[in-house]
């Protein structure tokens, strides 16, 4: 059916492309909601933010922090960050990034007025001192391990920070600046001299079948994600187009109400997921893309924890079903569960091989698929017996905190599975005022060893990123966290076009 698909919209005629041959094309499932650095959270926005803006600090791809505008910085207490800036770094007006500048950007978004989406984020910070144009201070109100690493937001003119929010319209002091915005896309041009990519062109296709045909057709030089499994075949035969993968740090899993009657015993969680033949999903359903995990931080982050890998082993599922005083009745059937899930196709595929897998340990499950809105409400509130998600883009390893501390319950945190261990909350609250990163490392090490212990989730596998790119492209690296930057570093092969 993909193939029909595909060969009669081939036949429809190609738009002309762009006349300059150093503009790069970039096809994206949804379109961008802001180029405000105080308000960007969805997936479309961010990854924008990357070539508009610089913050204090960026992250490597193991997650450690390096200096961006900040030079140098110090941390003599708990409660207090001084930071010197890089002289000559400027905006796109030709403005030079002073103190000030970084002040007013920190003090909009943690202001309530503003009501930024990103204000809980930096909710540990009292106030900011500017001492003079390269030198400001950073004062809390309790620690805050983790706030280095959230340094990385985009900063902005102190004339723009203290303003409303203009989602099409900035300054900032990336790489490239904001030209464009309109119906059919985003025109970002590149500041001053280096690289193949003068221009960037950001244009939403929303339906991956036309995004891949206006690969193969040269009307887009790259996508990125959003990309069925079943159409990844028909464009690996794309001899003119390059397909990269690589495990990301989107962590896909089974939720589970640990209140609930039946799962509250951890024998049975544990047997579902010793039911669960993870590497037949895997390949059956996304062509053996994704990497299995065991927790929530990828492989690559410095506090990930080297932990047992999960086996397919039926035969002790049944065996814990047992002990846990569950048999099979005369129909083969120990009890029922409820899984709940969004409509979209492939999680749904998901849910079905899942309940199929589980029906031959003797557990019938029904299926109940809700549109998004309604699903995940239901889960925000706790709702379900099961369920599957994925936390996309996990940088921070303070994501435990949020959702396996006991006063992270709904509604004040992502603990929907209600989940209470006095050792793990105590690991937690010592991760988050710990600053040396080797302790910290060694806390979170506990902690994931603890939640694999007791099963709080059924890990499932990191997503892959999928990058594809058109025959002008060379020298595209994916990112584990999905970001774009190193398209700003890519080499055009002009006669290809």
């Amino acid at each position: 059916m993909i193939r029909l698909i595909v060969l009669a919209l081939l036949v429809v005629g190609c738009q002309p492309v762009d006349s300059n041959r150093n503009t790069l094309h970039v096809g994206l499932a949804q379109t961008p909601i802001t180029v405000d650095s105080r308000f960007a959270t969805d997936a479309a926005s961010v990854r924008i933010q990357d070539f508009l803006h610089r913050g204090l600090v960026k992250l490597d791809e193991s997650f450690n922090v390096e200096g961006d505008l900040a030079e140098s910085w110090v941390h003599p207490t708990p409660l207090l960050w001084k930071f010197r800036l890089r002289q000559g770094e400027t905006f796109s007006d030709g403005s030079e990034v002073k103190a000030r500048d970084v002040a007013a950007t920190l003090q909009a978004v943690i202001d309530p007025a503003l009501a930024s989406p990103r204000m809980a984020e930096y909710s540990a910070i009292e106030r900011i001192e500017v001492e003079d144009d390269y030198n400001l201070t950073i004062y809390l109100s309790r620690a805050d391990a983790s706030l280095l690493t959230r340094l990385n937001l985009g900063i902005l003119p102190a004339t723009i920070a203290s303003g409303p929010h203009n989602a099409r319209h900035t300054i900032g002091c990336g790489a490239y600046r904001l030209t464009a915005w309109g119906e059919s896309g985003i025109t970002l041009q590149r500041r001053g001299e280096g690289g193949s990519v003068t221009a960037i062109r950001f244009s939403c296709v929303k339906d991956p079948v036309t995004r891949v045909l206006k690969l193969t057709r040269g009307e887009l030089d790259f996508v990125q994600n959003d990309l069925p499994p079943h159409l990844l075949p028909y464009i690996g035969e794309q001899r003119q187009l390059t397909m990269l993968t690589r495990p990301s740090t989107t962590f896909s899993y089974i939720g589970i109400n640990l209140q609930d009657g039946l799962l509250g015993d951890v024998r049975v969680r544990r047997a579902l997921a010793l039911a669960l033949d993870r590497d037949k999903l895997k390949n059956a359903l996304f062509s053996g893309l994704p990497d299995l995990a065991n927790s929530v931080l990828s492989r690559e982050h410095w506090a990930s924890a080297s932990l047992p890998p999960i086996p397919f082993d039926p035969v002790r599922a049944e065996q814990l079903l047992d002990e846990a005083g569950f048999p099979r009745n005369q129909d083969g059937v120990r009890f029922s569960l409820n899984y709940r899930t969004s409509t979209d196709p492939t999680r749904l595929r998901l849910a079905t091989a899942i309940a199929a897998m589980w029906q031959k340990v003797g557990i019938n499950v029904s299926i109940e698929s809700l549109e998004w809105g309604g699903f995940y409400a239901r889960i925000k509130r706790g709702d379900f017996q099961l369920f599957s998600l994925s936390w996309v883009g996990i940088t921070d390893p303070d994501i435990y905190r949020s959702i396996l501390h006991s006063q992270m319950w709904p509604p004040k945190g992502a603990n929907r599975g209600r989940y209470r261990n006095d050792d793990v909350d105590r690991w937690l609250d010592q991760a988050a005022v710990v600053e040396a990163q080797k302790e910290r490392k060694a806390l979170y090490a506990k902690v994931q060893k603890q939640m694999l212990e007791d099963m709080v989730y059924i890990p499932l596998w990191y997503e892959p990123v999928i990058a594809v790119s058109g025959p002008r492209v060379h020298g595209f690296k994916p990112m584990p966290d999905g970001n774009l930057r190193a398209l700003m570093d890519i080499k055009f092969i002009q006669e290809n076009r």
